[in-house]
């Protein structure tokens, strides 16, 4: 599928080239039908991970000039993506290159505002920094390759006729599940990418390659200056476009106003989703530092003799174990915990891990039958947490109703859970 991709890219890329060779032979003699420029700006994933922030990227591009309504541009560059600074679970660094198809807007004087679509494909390596970071195996410090279809817009902004300010913003999709370390569900990642850059002209500028709104109407209506009803004539005319050219700027800011309007908005929801993710996680933080006081108070029942140290020590031995990922050894640790500790007020906790370890190792089977066990016992802290979990393990095993009836479960029967709007979401997805 890449090979085929690759093929694919590079043929409109030479095939770009030689249409566009013709017409940027004569920038040097003529109207100018070749531009160069770099890019700098932010780009910010939408992908598995919830929680996700803005990277930097860069670029150079070259511009070929087709007619006064298209051009195509050519672009290759470097970037990161994070889940932000302050998380900062994982980066994965991308190059790019793109073919895009620029459709431009009625020009107003300096101002050239453009639409535009076009494919491409990134290369990326994903590195996870934190050790609880979300990922697939075997994914961390490999370079994959997704190819990229994007739609976006922006306008160039001519300070001279050779040179203009460039300012861009796009949404691109990837072909595959991975720009995050993550592969889970049915949908694929993507990410918004926003550029401030320039773009140099050859020859004499585009300013001539695009003709400016009343060149024309100048060039065909001579004025008999000594004649004051044609020169009067002439005037009003000359009023009337310079009307019409604050109208069209007038339209193409309230356009963009909107747009950027579109895009406040959307950073502002995001902004919302991470200070409810940063509570939840404080909420998190609270509840197992009540549990480390419950356990720090807590002596093994009558009757136990032996042991490698107190129940504490070593249920933080297992989830240690857990979250390196050595899931047979955590599951050994808290089958021994649950036989020695029977009545432990987190015995069900055990219980919830075994199977959090055998989802772990994709055994989706035992964990659900794990998940199961905890609601043997009377009195439980993971039962709202092993709901869901069997809602996950029935979509591994392709039995989607039985697990919409657990991720409803979650709402119905835990309404103060803080995992209702997991719930909703793996719903959503289905």
């Amino acid at each position: 599928m890449i090979d085929r991709v690759y093929s694919w890219f590079a043929l409109i890329l030479v095939g770009g080239i030689l249409v566009s060779l013709p017409n940027s032979s004569h920038a040097q003699n003529s109207d100018s039908k070749l531009g160069i420029g770099a890019n700098i700006g932010l780009q910010k994933p939408f992908c598995d991970i919830q929680h996700t922030g803005a990277g930097l990227t860069g670029s150079a591009l070259m511009r070929f000039i087709m007619s006064q309504k298209f051009d195509f541009a050519i672009t290759i560059g470097y970037g990161e993506l994070n889940d932000g600074f302050d998380y900062n679970s994982f980066e994965t660094s991308t190059i790019n290159a793109d073919l895009k198809i620029n459709y431009h807007l009625k020009q107003t004087g300096r101002f050239d505002p453009y639409l535009s679509i076009g494919i491409g494909m990134v290369n990326f390596e994903y590195n996870p920094t934190k050790v609880w970071a979300l990922q697939t195996p075997n994914i961390a410090g490999e370079r994959h390759t997704h190819a990229l279809a994007m739609y976006g817009g922006g306008f160039e902004l001519f300070l001279s006729p050779k040179f203009a300010l460039n300012v861009f913003a796009d949404y691109r999709f990837a072909s595959g599940d991975l720009l995050d370390g993550f592969e889970s569900g049915k949908y694929e990642d993507g990410y918004l990418n926003t550029k401030l850059g320039f773009t140099f002209y050859l020859g004499e500028g585009r300013s001539r390659a695009i003709q400016q709104p009343g060149d024309d109407l100048l060039a065909l209506e001579p004025v008999e200056i000594d004649d004051q009803q044609k020169r009067d004539e002439f005037e009003d005319r000359l009023d009337q476009l310079e009307q019409e050219e604050k109208d069209r700027s007038m339209e193409q800011y309230v356009r963009l106003k909107s747009r950027v309007d579109e895009l406040s908005q959307l950073i502002n929801e995001k902004e919302n989703e991470i200070t409810e993710l940063q509570s939840t996680l404080s909420n998190k933080n609270q509840r197992i530092s009540q549990l480390e006081n419950t356990l720090s108070g807590y002596s093994p029942v009558s009757g136990y003799q032996g042991g490698d140290g107190s129940f504490s020590v070593t249920y933080e031995t297992a989830l240690g174990n857990f979250y390196r990922r050595d899931y047979q050894q955590a599951i050994s640790i808290l089958d021994r915990l649950k036989e020695q500790y029977p009545n432990h007020k987190l015995a069900s906790n055990c219980q919830y891990w075994i199977g959090e370890c055998q989802f772990g190792l994709a055994n989706y089977q035992q964990a659900a039958d794990a998940f199961h066990k905890v609601f043997n016992y009377s009195f439980s802290y993971k039962k709202d947490d092993a709901t869901l979990m069997l809602g996950r393990c029935y979509l591994k095993l392709n039995d989607p109703a039985r697990a919409r009836s657990y991720f409803q479960g979650v709402i119905d029967d835990y309404p103060g859970s803080e995992y209702v709007e997991k719930a909703r979401e793996w719903l959503n997805r289905m």
